[in-house]
């Protein structure tokens, strides 16, 4: 540790080492994003010259030799909305949210195949949390690479994987928003101990965590989530596309007793992309629990016009409480997402949400989002 914390005073600390190297550098590409996007993505082939402080951020991260430490890499991401909006009745609105501002510096040793993680997003407020800084701790976590397909992990890694679009990264989600029920069941993160597996014709994800979310108190309960991926056409999916079936299963008890699972058929072929879900909940718990029985539906349907143009489109259904008529949430998602550079991305989404037992509403989601 004492190593550790040297080695990151020596770079972040000691200007005459950074600066001489940054001088001519930084002076001639600071603002050039696409220099930038290249060095994150491994396009300049001579390391040398690149400063230490840019390689830190580069994807390959700054490498030591003959060290415990083989390298040290920083990443940071950032995501803000600004939404319009009118609800009928109820007038209209505008606001901005910096939803993510997110720096994370990952440690690798043993040949790469263990490394240490700690990611914060700094912007995370949830409701009921007193504690300002567990909050807002995305991931704190140790990995072991087993093997080329296989890897452990301890700790707090990710969201919980009990459905497939409530799982996935800011990054990964292709609109603003997440479906219904990827953000109600879905969306929250665990402490806990996981095998993760890739293999050419399936994937999984299986895992024991502590039942409360982000830390908020731990000894509650205990919560098992697993999610299976199936490809079975790997092996001709150049020709054919590629198709993935997934199944997820998450029960536990924190203050009440729930249980989740969800159904996922995704296909990706040249310029088109779909997939669809279902997930049915009897009781959650997610960044608010409910022993509300739920289910939700939703189809998302997008193609690449160019490769950095796509247009999307998404319709999604859910019932908050089955237990009470006419109490489901339509919304009708149309949108754009254009990719400025290979991480950078700018999205424009419209949605339509229809209530049965609330005021419609209408709203218009801008978003801009890149990482380093």
């Amino acid at each position: 540790m004492k190593k550790i914390i040297v080695l990151i005073l020596i770079i972040f600390i000691n200007n005459s080492y950074a600066n001489a190297i940054e001088e001519v550098i930084l002076e001639k590409n600071s603002l050039d994003l696409n220099y930038l996007s290249n060095i994150y993505y491994g396009k300049v082939e001579d390391k040398n010259e690149i400063s230490p402080i840019l390689r830190l951020f580069s994807k390959d991260g700054l490498e030591f030799e003959n060290s415990k430490i083989n390298k040290i890499k920083a990443t940071f991401i950032y995501s803000g909305h600004l939404s319009y909006g009118n609800t009928n009745h109820n007038g209209q609105f505008l606001s901005h949210d910096f939803h993510t501002v997110e720096p994370m510096v990952s440690i690798y040793f043993n040949e790469n195949k263990s490394k240490f993680m700690f990611d914060i997003n700094l912007t995370r407020s949830l409701e009921g949390y007193s504690n300002w800084f567990t909050q807002r701790i995305s991931q704190i976590y140790f990995s072991h690479q087993i093997n080329p397909n296989q890897k452990i992990v301890i700790g707090q890694y990710g969201r919980i994987p009990n459905s497939f679009d409530g799982s996935r990264s800011t990054w990964n989600q292709e609109m603003v928003l997440k479906s219904q029920l990827g953000r109600t069941l879905g969306d929250s993160r665990s402490v806990g101990l996981k095998n993760i597996g890739h293999y050419k014709y399936f994937d999984y994800d299986i895992g024991i965590y502590d039942s409360t979310r982000y830390m908020k108190d731990f000894g509650k309960g205990a919560d098992f989530t697993g999610y299976f991926m199936i490809k079975p056409l790997a092996n001709i999916s150049e020709k054919t596309g590629e198709l993935k079936i997934g199944s997820g299963y998450n029960i536990g008890e924190n203050n009440i007793s729930y249980n989740i699972y969800s159904f996922m058929l995704g296909y990706d072929y040249k310029k088109f992309h779909t997939h669809i879900e279902y997930a049915n909940a009897n009781g959650y718990n997610a960044i608010q629990e409910s022993n509300n029985d739920a289910d939700g539906f939703y189809t998302l349907v997008s193609y690449d016009i160019t490769p950095k143009l796509t247009i999307l489109g998404r319709y999604d259904i859910f019932d908050y409480n089955k237990h009470i008529s006419d109490d489901n949430v339509s919304e009708y998602t149309i949108g754009i997402s254009y990719n400025i550079f290979t991480n950078m991305k700018l999205m424009l989404n419209y949605v339509r949400r229809d209530c049965e037992n609330m005021p419609d509403s209408n709203l218009i989601l801008f978003a801009t989002r890149f990482f380093i």
